[in-house]
């Protein structure tokens, strides 16, 4: 029709048929224009089909509007051509009625159903994903207990060890010598330990003179005091060491507040001239010649070292079962968001059956 009207334009020469030629033509254009702006998406969906249900709706009431104008307007002429318009725009408005029809009924039914399909398909993948993550935790559950079992026989092993005499006695050693260390730090040296370090940067710089061998021994000192204040090589140098903090301390040289001075005089004066280092030094030695001389028995060496390897695969042990349960905690937590996941889901899915058939359903989960 658009190319009829156009043709007539260019071949009608009274003013009247020319003006119906014009208005014809131009109602027809647009009425094409109205339908190409129908918007067909590429995809097929219950979306897709409610977009181009409302865009064929829109289209038809407003090609209706434009046949009707241009009707008023045509004053007789082009009748069966618009009848032919008034058909065609028929065919679409019957089209969107259709396809409204379809949304309203079988349509409907189809997209319930999709939509229950896929709360469905959902509700399986989280089902799988709780039953893999059941497994999982299943699994880390039997390696914590295996790690368990394994632990107790290790513990079960350092016992029978410990069992024998010497050897508990070379542990009683060690723990009393770790019980003096403390002491020696915590009591003996409680205000003289910054000061020897004060001490031995004086020394280091050539502010404070110090032989070789002292300086070596205070060096050892600031390190690792209980250590070196038992070793031969460096033990006896204490006492030197002290008079020489002392000699420093009253020189002004240490450069310390009054009152932490006060402290350091006063402890200072309880160890030197006294016996109480020869003891602590003395009793500290008897100790570690009593280890020493247990740990020269084969059979308490090799009872030593086995201990030993066996507290480590010990501490090995605890640390992969810290791991383990970090894990299994971390697959708990997992575990629960999909289970709330699950529980949102069944709850649509109730709700959805509610709604589509009328019936109250209770759909159960799964619990771990």
């Amino acid at each position: 029709m658009a190319k009829k009207g156009d043709r007539d334009m260019a071949t009608k020469k009274d003013a009247a048929s020319y003006r119906a030629a014009r208005v014809i033509a131009h109602g027809a254009h647009e009425a094409a224009a109205r339908v190409r702006d129908i918007v067909i998406p590429s995809e097929t969906s219950w979306e897709s089909l409610k977009i181009v249900k409302d865009g064929v709706s829109v289209g038809s009431r407003s090609i209706r509007d434009l046949r009707d104008s241009t009707a008023r307007e045509l004053s007789g002429f082009y009748i069966l051509d618009m009848r032919s318009f008034g058909g065609t725009l028929d065919r679409i408005a019957k089209s969107g009625e259709r396809l409204a029809s379809f949304l309203e009924g079988e349509g409907s039914k189809l997209q319930r159903a999709r939509t229950m399909t896929g709360i469905v398909e959902s509700i399986k993948i989280a089902r799988n994903e709780l039953e893999e993550k059941a497994r999982e935790l299943g699994g880390v559950k039997r390696d914590i207990e295996g790690l368990g079992r394994s632990e107790s026989d290790l513990t079960s092993k350092v016992d029978q060890l410990e069992a024998n005499a010497n050897l508990r006695e070379v542990l009683d050693i060690e723990r009393e010598l770790r019980k003096e260390s403390r002491a020696f730090r915590a009591e003996t040296l409680a205000h003289l330990q910054r000061p020897l370090r004060r001490l031995a940067d004086l020394s280091q710089r050539g502010e404070y003179p110090l032989g070789s061998d002292e300086r070596e021994a205070l060096s050892a000192f600031v390190k690792s005091p209980y250590k070196s204040f038992l070793s031969k090589s460096t033990g006896e140098y204490l006492a030197r060491i002290l008079e020489s903090m002392k000699e420093a301390i009253d020189s002004g040289k240490m450069e310390f507040k009054p009152k932490k001075t006060g402290r350091v005089s006063v402890q200072l004066n309880q160890l030197i001239g006294t016996t109480h280092l020869a003891e602590k030094q003395e009793k500290g030695r008897r100790l570690l010649a009593r280890r020493r001389e247990l740990l020269r028995i084969a059979e308490c060496k090799d009872m030593y070292d086995r201990r030993k390897g066996l507290l480590s695969k010990i501490e090995e042990t605890r640390r992969e079962e810290l791991e383990l349960q970090e894990k299994m905690k971390s697959a708990a937590s997992m575990t629960d968001a999909v289970n709330k996941r699950l529980v949102e889901l069944l709850k649509q899915a109730e709700m959805k059956t509610r709604e589509y058939v009328g019936k109250e359903v209770e759909l159960q989960g799964i619990s771990l």
